[in-house]
Formats: structure tokens, C-alpha cells, sequence
């Protein structure tokens, strides 16, 4: 092992990252110290590097991450969530948030939000601490971290996103229920929209419809599952002429934008769900007529993060559709020094996810 890793410190004043080495230290208690060995931009990273999201500054970013075991803390049982043995070497994941599983949201089931949480990606940097996101060529993963081995074969490229992405996909279809014969509206085809297709699919929807503002986009959704595509201006008449004017069961609003939360509800049918998990980062308030809500008996819940099983589940949902071309999704591959190049590139609509790796191979 080395006895020092580079971090990529993003800093106060500009969306810029600084370089800086740090001493390695050994894990104490149930620690664990890992190795990166890729990390992918997600959208809120770059809502943090542009500053529309707040964030505590420095701080290392990146959340996305997979990475190998290096050693283990003298108090660490060497077994992930799922019992499974751990050893060095291994290739994992975990929760992007570590909760202690006692306070009042651990006991409802809300971990993601425990009064003691750890967000990986999110904390302010600590020199003495410094490894807490993944643009870095380690981090230390600590006590109340869920970790996860990843399947045998399954990529990088896949891997990555697995523990924000596709979990709060799990997290946002749990919520939703039984999709079995039910008609599903996705709104926005990012990395996001374009996993919630293949999961409506894959979890039974009768028919899948997705709407974003760019073409391209709609045609990836479609190679993941979406049966019917559309821009958000001729959204309302594709959804009334498929369903008869009954309107959709279910919709998952993944863009965050106040407009497209409010063409939601001219789409929706009576009994009909909408979930939001696009929201992430301040908007403008948005128009809300209630007696929609009464007459259509609807229901509007939202989606932040997820709970570790969501996490398990979501492994296995990318393990049971390799057939799909998840790879695909991971435009561009950078190394840790060219992560500015890489937010740069994140920012193009061209691209799903810009990685940032450590290790030769994807």
C-alpha cells in the first residue's frame, strides 16, 4: 500500500479543483479503507460545482463510487449487508449515506436521513480525515456504512452508478408499488429516466412512456424500454390517445423542473402516483390546484436517496439485465488529474455520466 493518495479538492470561490496529496492511515474500528477505482459524475455533483446546490466547502465530491478493498479496521467483521465474507481485494459499493441505525428516521425506516448520517461526497473536507468522496485514489469508509459486493463480471461503468442512481430508482419504485399492467410516464431521460425505463419494464409495466426536451435522449430510453417517446409539447395528447384519455397510473418526474411537475398532473389519471426524485437543488415555487388532487384521489410523495436494501436490489436488478447496454452510459472515462476537463464534460447533454477513474480497465 502507498503510504499517501491524491484528492481532488473542490474549492470556495470557484468551480475549480486543487490537487492535494495526503498521509494514509490505517483503518481503526470497523473502518475500511478502499481503494477507487472509479467514480461517475452524477447530476448533483455538478449542481454543486455550479453552484446551485450548497455545499460545505473544501470538500471532495463524487458519490458514484466502486472501488477494492485495501485492509480492514481490527473491529470490522469482514462481512457485507448481505452476510456475504469480505476480504482485501474485494471489488464493492456501499450507501452513499453510513446511519447508526438507532435514531428516530433509522427506526422508520429512513436511514438516508438518521441524525448522525455520513454522506459520502457531501461532508466538508477534514485534513486529518481527508478521504471522504470519491474523486480521490482512496476513501475510508466508516462505522454505520452498508457495503455491498459487487456481482462477479459486472463493469465499472455499471458498478458506479449503482449507489445513487439505479438504488434511488429501487427506492422511487418501492414507493410506487406493483407496476403489473399499470401505465408509467417518465419524465426526463438522463441517466436517471433512462434506468426508470428499463425498471418499469423489468418490474412489469404495461407500457412505458418517457418525455425529455432532447431527441437523442429519447431514443437511448427507448433502447431500454420505453415503448413511446415524446417532447414535453405534445405530451398531453400522446398520453391521452394511448390510454383513451384515461391518463397514466404512475409517474416518476426526474427532472426537477417546476414545469414539468405541473404538465404531471394534466397527464395523470384518477388514483394515479406522482413521484418526485428530480428535485434536488433549489427551483421557483410551482402552481398546485388542490381540487386536482381531491377530485383525482392523487397521490404526490418524494423520493431522496434510498435505504440500504433499495441498494441490494438495485445490484441485482443490474446484474439480472446485463443484457442491456448499460456500458453505453458511461460517455468518457478521465483520469483523477483531468477531473476538471471531466466536470467540463458533464455538463453536455451528450453525455449520461463522465467517469473518473483510478484503474486501467472498465
Amino acid at each position: 500500500m502507498q503510504d499517501s493518495g491524491l484528492v481532488a479538492l473542490f474549492g470556495e470561490k470557484t468551480s475549480t479543483f486543487e490537487m492535494n496529496n495526503f498521509k494514509l492511515k490505517d483503518p481503526v474500528g470497523d473502518q475500511i479503507l478502499v481503494k477507487v477505482e472509479g467514480c461517475t459524475i452524477c447530476g448533483s455533483d455538478v449542481h454543486s460545482f455550479l453552484g446551485r446546490r450548497s455545499v460545505q466547502v473544501p470538500t471532495v465530491l463524487g458519490h458514484e463510487i466502486a472501488g477494492r478493498i485495501v485492509s480492514f479496521g481490527s473491529g470490522n467483521k469482514r462481512t457485507d449487508y448481505s452476510g456475504d465474507h469480505l476480504e482485501i481485494g474485494d471489488f464493492i459499493t456501499w450507501s452513499v449515506v453510513a446511519n447508526c441505525d438507532k435514531c428516530i428516521y433509522c427506526n422508520r425506516g429512513q436511514p438516508q436521513k438518521c441524525v448522525s448520517s455520513f454522506k459520502y461526497g457531501h461532508k466538508k473536507h477534514n485534513p486529518e480525515e481527508p478521504w471522504v468522496g470519491g474523486l480521490a485514489e482512496y476513501i475510508l469508509l466508516v462505522h454505520g456504512t452498508k457495503v455491498f459486493k459487487i456481482p462477479e463480471g459486472l463493469s465499472l461503468a455499471v458498478a458506479c452508478p449503482a449507489n445513487c442512481t439505479t438504488a434511488t430508482n429501487v427506492a422511487a419504485f418501492r414507493v410506487a408499488g406493483n407496476l403489473a399492467g399499470k401505465v408509467v410516464l417518465i419524465m426526463g431521460a438522463g441517466m436517471l429516466g433512462v434506468t426508470a425505463c428499463a425498471m418499469a419494464k423489468f418490474y412489469g409495466a404495461k407500457l412505458v412512456i418517457v418525455c425529455d426536451t432532447n431527441e437523442k435522449r429519447l431514443i437511448k430510453a427507448c433502447e431500454f424500454g420505453a415503448d413511446q417517446s415524446t417532447l414535453p409539447a405534445g405530451l398531453a395528447d400522446v398520453v391521452s390517445n394511448l390510454t383513451v384519455g384515461l391518463g397514466v397510473d404512475i409517474i416518476f418526474e426526474l427532472t426537477g423542473s417546476p414545469v414539468a411537475f405541473e404538465n404531471a398532473f394534466e397527464c395523470v389519471g384518477i388514483g394515479g402516483k406522482i413521484i418526485l426524485v428530480g428535485s434536488v437543488f433549489p427551483s421557483v415555487p410551482v402552481g398546485l390546484q388542490m381540487e386536482i388532487v381531491v377530485r383525482k384521489l392523487l397521490s404526490i410523495e418524494g423520493v431522496h436517496n434510498y435505504a440500504p436494501e433499495d441498494l441490494a436490489q438495485a445490484l441485482c436488478f443490474l446484474n439480472e439485465t446485463r443484457y442491456l447496454p448499460w456500458k453505453s452510459l458511461v460517455g468518457k472515462w478521465l483520469s483523477l488529474s483531468e477531473v476538471d476537463l471531466a466536470f467540463q464534460l458533464a455538463q453536455s447533454p451528450e453525455y449520461y455520466r463522465v467517469g473518473v477513474s483510478n484503474a486501467m480497465n472498465h
